[in-house]
């Protein structure tokens, strides 16, 4: 008599491999998060070119870069670079964000499945902090080609209040198992990462802005062209991932253009 199999889809984990689970189950929490964050204005042909149609282009165009150093999270340590281009959808000021490298394996593998985020894993990201009160953050897509350089002097005190977070807006595509160009799925996710700013003992939120500067040397996912950096910001925080929104998932039809 022939024995089937006893793993049946009550028994599976929420992520693969089904029966040793890459993550449990979120929100995801994080704890003494170390961040720069650069906003510039952009080239609008450059992000009209990665922005869904769905979304509106804000002008003039505006681009965040954000680089964070993770110390602990429940997926681990990991450092993070991510772009964000500032769009409209129903309304709604959000950031797509087309581009994101990670030094984690947990957070690449729970951020591409759930979220949508295209992680790609970099040399190595850092954050460092200079004698002269500079904070500087660099990115090796690979080694020595120094992708991504940015630093600040942080020189002003912000109000904890200051650190809010804009959702984020991910495009999430399942390739097809068999090779068609048509995807099995491709959906539009919101992600909202609430951000908490770690309160010093004097009662001040660890969130810094003063002036900065940032350069992207070679090609990367987050490289766009830098016209004027118009903001620039360094904080320390707490913060919790939730689960995303499906804020679209498209149809056939709309899908039937893929090549």
């Amino acid at each position: 008599m022939a024995k089937m199999g006893k793993f049946t889809p009550s028994k599976w984990g929420r992520f693969m491999p089904a029966q040793s689970p890459q993550s449990q189950k979120g929100p995801w929490h994080y704890r003494n998060t170390e961040c720069m964050v650069i906003e510039f204005e952009t080239d609008a042909e450059a992000a009209l070119a990665v922005l869904p149609p769905e979304l509106e282009l804000i002008e003039p165009a505006t681009a965040f870069m954000v680089i964070e150093t993770n110390h602990w999270t429940t997926l681990g340590p990991y450092g993070e670079v991510y772009i964000g281009i500032l769009c409209m959808l129903d309304g709604k000021v959000c950031g797509f964000a087309p581009g994101v490298y990670v030094t984690g394996e947990n957070s690449q593998i729970v951020g591409r499945e759930i979220f949508g985020f295209g992680k790609k894993r970099p040399h190595k990201i850092e954050l460092i902090s200079h004698g002269n009160g500079t904070v500087e953050a660099v990115m090796e897509v690979l080694p020595g080609d120094r992708a991504l350089r940015a630093s600040m002097m942080p020189a002003n005190n912000e109000p904890a209040e200051s650190l809010s977070a804009l959702p984020l807006v991910c495009l999430r595509i399942v390739p097809d198992a068999e090779g068609a160009a048509k995807p099995t799925l491709a959906q539009l996710l919101e992600a909202s990462f609430v951000a908490e700013p770690i309160i010093g003992d004097d009662g001040r939120a660890e969130v810094y802005t003063g002036p900065g500067h940032i350069a992207l040397e070679s090609p990367s996912d987050v490289q766009f062209p830098v016209l004027k950096v118009t903001k620039a910001t360094y904080a320390h925080f707490n913060a919790v991932l939730p689960y995303p929104k499906v804020l679209k998932t498209y149809s056939d039809e709309e899908l039937s253009g893929c090549v």
